[in-house]
C-alpha cells in the first residue's frame, strides 16, 4: 500500500476515534444529569423516611408512656364541682369511642349556660394538667379539642361556653 493512502487511512481512523470519543463524552454527560436527578430524588426519599422514623419514635415513646401509666384522667364532674360556682353544672354529652387494643377515646362535650368565662377557662386548664401516678410517671390529662364562647348580652365576663374535652384511657 502506498504511504499516502496509509496516512489517509490512519487519519481517518484517528478522526473516527475522536468523533466516537466526543459522542461517548456527550452521552456520558447527559447520563450524569439523569443520575444527578435520580440521586436527588432518592436523597429526598431517604429524608422523608428519616422523618417518618422520627415520627414513629415519638409515637412509640407516647405509646410506652401511656402503657406504663395506667392512671385514668380525673373525672370531669369532680373538676367542675371544685372550680365552678354552685349551680353551674353543665349539660354533659358523652361522645366516647372505642379504639384498638383495649384503648378508648373518651370525649365529653360540656355546655355551660351563663357561666363566668374565666372559670370555664380555668376548668379547661386544670383538666389539661398532666397526671402523675405513684411512680411519678406523667401522662397527659384531658385535652381541649373545641371551645366555643358566646358572651351574654349586657353581662361582661359571662356567657355560654361549650368545651369538648378528650382523653385516652385503657378499657
Amino acid at each position: 500500500m502506498n504511504r499516502f493512502w496509509g496516512m489517509r487511512l490512519a487519519s481517518l481512523v484517528v478522526v473516527l476515534a475522536l468523533a466516537g470519543a466526543a459522542g461517548l463524552t456527550v452521552y456520558t454527560l447527559k447520563q450524569a444529569d439523569v443520575y444527578c436527578a435520580t440521586m436527588a430524588r432518592r436523597t429526598a426519599d431517604l429524608q422523608g423516611l428519616a422523618d417518618i422514623r422520627a415520627d414513629l419514635a415519638l409515637y412509640e415513646g407516647a405509646h410506652t408512656a401511656f402503657e406504663a401509666s395506667q392512671t385514668p384522667p380525673p373525672p370531669l364532674a369532680a373538676l367542675i364541682g371544685g372550680l365552678l360556682p354552685a349551680g353551674q353544672a353543665p349539660e354533659m354529652r358523652d361522645l366516647s369511642e372505642s379504639g384498638p387494643s383495649g384503648w378508648q377515646r373518651r370525649r365529653h362535650e360540656l355546655s355551660f349556660d351563663q357561666v363566668p368565662i374565666a372559670a370555664a377557662i380555668k376548668l379547661a386548664q386544670a383538666a389539661e394538667s398532666p397526671i402523675r401516678d405513684s411512680e411519678v410517671r406523667e401522662r397527659p390529662g384531658w385535652r381541649l379539642t373545641k371551645c366555643a364562647i358566646r358572651p351574654a348580652p349586657g353581662q361582661p365576663g359571662v356567657g355560654r361556653v361549650v368545651l369538648v374535652m378528650e382523653a385516652l384511657v385503657r378499657e
